[in-house]
């Protein structure tokens, strides 16, 4: 991880716990490095389980159907349609 990205790290934890008491974040840096802080153990952990839960899960947003599943290889690049 660089320099600019330490400093972006850095606004992002100082910002989320100036406003929040629990919290977790998770990055993904340009050279697909994982990153990820939270508070203490036991939030990070409890967020990012209930986050894994929320997703694994079909919801639904002003009527729009949320599927977070990963599309087949086969689809992949297949524009999108309107059924």
């Amino acid at each position: 991880m660089d320099d600019f990205e330490e400093d972006a790290l850095t606004k992002v934890r100082d910002l989320i716990g100036e406003n929040y008491t629990n919290w977790a974040f998770c990055v993904v840096t340009e050279d697909g490095d994982l990153f990820y802080d939270f508070r203490d153990r036991w939030v990070g952990k409890a967020l990012f389980v209930s986050a894994i839960e929320d997703m694994e899960q079909n919801i639904s947003f002003n009527g729009i159907d949320i599927d977070w599943e990963e599309e087949d290889e086969d689809t992949e690049g297949e524009e999108w349609q309107d059924e």
